[in-house]
């Protein structure tokens, strides 16, 4: 399965709301061989603290406690995550086709994309495919292969990225929409 739609839904409007507290300047430029320059932007919300077994445990950084909204999205994925972030990709920008090695089921760690803000300009090819996702709605994308994004769009587009670490939880949740 390259791309599932999961069984949550959450209010961007609210989400929106939360992020709309930071600035430009709150976000950073991600370097990516994939993507131009200063064409994608990205907010950490977790950081890592060492865990009792001296290996690192994500907690909620000092802006995501300032988002109750966004922590209940957190919360509600029980798995150990290594990353909670915005991703946002400016208008007429492009990400090439990539790959990003381990990410999938089978590889015990998945990527999830909730769509904050997007539209039907927004392009995001798995293995060439089409997928296409709705504000709001969560999405697992095997980006363990060959895929790639285009917003071909006037306005930037926004989406919640997590990376999680598969659990039972997890095999639980595929197991439903399978």
């Amino acid at each position: 399965m390259n791309a599932v739609k999961l069984p949550f839904v959450f209010d961007t409007e609210t989400i929106k709301k939360e992020l709309s507290q930071f600035t430009q300047k709150d976000y950073y430029d991600i370097y990516n061989p994939s993507v131009t320059l200063e064409t994608l932007w990205s907010k950490h919300f977790i950081e890592p603290v060492i865990g009792e077994n001296g290996l690192p445990v994500f907690l909620p950084n000092d802006a995501l406690k300032q988002c109750p909204y966004l922590l209940s999205v957190l919360e509600t994925f029980k798995c150990d995550k290594e990353t909670f972030r915005i991703h946002t990709l400016d208008a007429g920008a492009s990400i090439k086709p990539h790959r990003d090695i381990g990410y999938s089921l089978e590889h015990g760690k998945i990527r999830i994309h909730i769509p904050i803000v997007t539209n039907d300009k927004v392009e995001i090819l798995l293995d060439k495919a089409p997928v296409q996702m709705s504000a709001g709605e969560t999405w697992y994308c095997n980006f363990h292969i060959t895929h790639e994004v285009h917003n071909r769009s006037n306005a930037p587009r926004m989406h919640l990225i997590m990376d999680c670490l598969v659990n039972d939880w997890v095999k639980e949740v595929f197991k439903q929409v399978s």
